[in-house]
């Protein structure tokens, strides 16, 4: 479902056109898909990679748009190793004199900002012959008329036209289909969730 088509179902199926929906259907749009994004943040359109070199002495970098860190890990002579993830307090315990200069071995969750989010690893890297990579979560970019086509309006359909129903009602403040699309993008949620279950589970060692 493109922006145009889900722009249509949106007016179709609440039967309103009214200029006052109208000027409003990208921010119930925006709304809807960040819905989906916190209730199913382990689609596959919102994971996203990222390395680069790591700096000598540097212990603390940006991960742009990540709004949750799945896992880092360090790359040292094609040889790769995951860190172990701890809160940032931890690390300052476990590490706090940050000029002592080591392989990192743990990394945490510093702040998040609108560039993005920030990590810190530890011990402080000792070389720039490492690089580092970032495997984390972000919003895909999102149904717009300059954004025709996304993941989620290809592949779930059925989702993103409950959500934008759901968020249609509440804006219009029409109870009587406020409850009926608030369930059924439960139920679409729930169907989703299912499927990535399977997406993500490994056949051969589940016997499916």
């Amino acid at each position: 479902m493109n922006y145009t088509q889900l722009v249509a179902n949106i007016e179709n199926f609440l039967e309103d056109n009214s200029a006052e929906l109208t000027t409003s259907i990208d921010q119930i749009i925006a709304q809807a898909e960040e819905m989906i994004f916190q209730r199913l943040p382990n689609l596959p359109c919102f994971r996203n990679n990222t390395s680069a070199a790591l700096v000598q002495g540097t212990s603390e970098y940006v991960v742009p748009s990540a709004r949750m860190i799945r896992q880092v890990s360090v790359v040292t002579s094609n040889s790769t190793a995951y860190l172990n993830h701890r809160i940032d307090s931890y690390l300052r315990d476990y590490w706090p004199n940050a000029t002592t200069q080591g392989i990192p071995e743990m990394y945490a969750t510093k702040t998040a900002a609108i560039g993005g989010t920030t990590i810190m690893v530890a011990p402080t890297p000792d070389a720039t012959t490492s690089t580092y990579e970032v495997d984390y979560i972000a919003p895909e970019t999102g149904l717009s008329s300059g954004n025709a086509n996304t993941w989620i309006g290809d592949n779930a359909e059925n989702v993103l036209l409950a959500a934008c129903l759901y968020e249609a009602s509440a804006f219009l403040k029409a109870a009587e289909t406020l409850a009926l699309y608030k369930t059924q993008f439960d139920e679409a949620v729930q169907l989703f969730v299912q499927e990535m279950q399977r997406d993500y589970a490994a056949e051969y060692n589940g016997g499916l």
